[in-house]
């Protein structure tokens, strides 16, 4: 750690150093976008990078609250943040299924199936699979879809040695940022890929949950 000491900055270390050897410096757990605002560097390999996906129970849907029960008694929120970590895009997915999954349901013996159940357990048709997994999709896609480059934009920028120190920083933050929305979308096809009969059509949707 770093400290004042008598008017000069003093360095902590945790262990006796030789003389040359390299002193890396740990910042906490912290995800690329804070690193990059609070030390202005970015790591590639930083286990603690993570996104944010935010999903809602639809407050339109006449069993709203019903569902706003079920998601509390399973630890969640009728708003709920899901932290999707580097490496881990394939775990993230599976924790948000069962939350989107509620959203869907619509008939109401369904729903009451669902209230004495003890666990987030819906019955989960294929077209019903096939509509959230369509929904999520197209919710990773079109967070790809609002970086003003691509990814193989981003390697073509930083391949560049001249490439403004700024701007080269900023372009490896975008770039990991994309890394975990394609490793999410792809772990999504792959279970759309997985459903028994590809050509069942998404069941309809009136109150599905909100994605932002």
């Amino acid at each position: 750690m770093l400290s004042a000491v008598a008017g000069a900055v003093e360095l902590v270390v945790d262990r006796p150093y030789k003389a040359g050897e390299p002193i890396v410096v740990w910042c906490g757990p912290q995800p690329n976008s804070k690193l990059l605002i609070n030390y202005g560097f970015v790591d590639d390999d930083n286990s603690y990078d993570r996104l944010v996906v935010e999903a809602a129970l639809n407050t339109e849907d006449p069993q709203y609250q019903d569902k706003r029960l079920v998601v509390q008694r399973n630890g969640k929120l009728s708003v709920q943040a899901f932290p999707v970590y580097a490496g881990k895009e394939k775990e993230a997915v599976s924790d948000m299924l069962p939350y989107l999954r509620l959203g869907y349901v619509s008939d109401r013996s369904e729903m009451q199936s669902v209230l004495s159940s003890q666990g987030p357990v819906c019955p989960v048709s294929s077209c019903m699979e096939r509509a959230v997994l369509d929904q999520l999709a197209d919710y990773f896609k079109r967070r790809l879809a609002g970086y003003p480059t691509t990814l193989n934009e981003d390697e073509s920028l930083l391949s560049d040695p001249n490439l403004n120190p700024k701007k080269r920083v900023a372009t490896q933050l975008v770039r990991l940022e994309k890394k975990i929305l394609h490793a999410c979308l792809q772990a999504t096809m792959d279970l759309i890929d997985q459903l028994p009969d590809h050509t069942v059509s998404p069941c309809p949707a009136p109150y599905a949950p909100l994605l932002k």
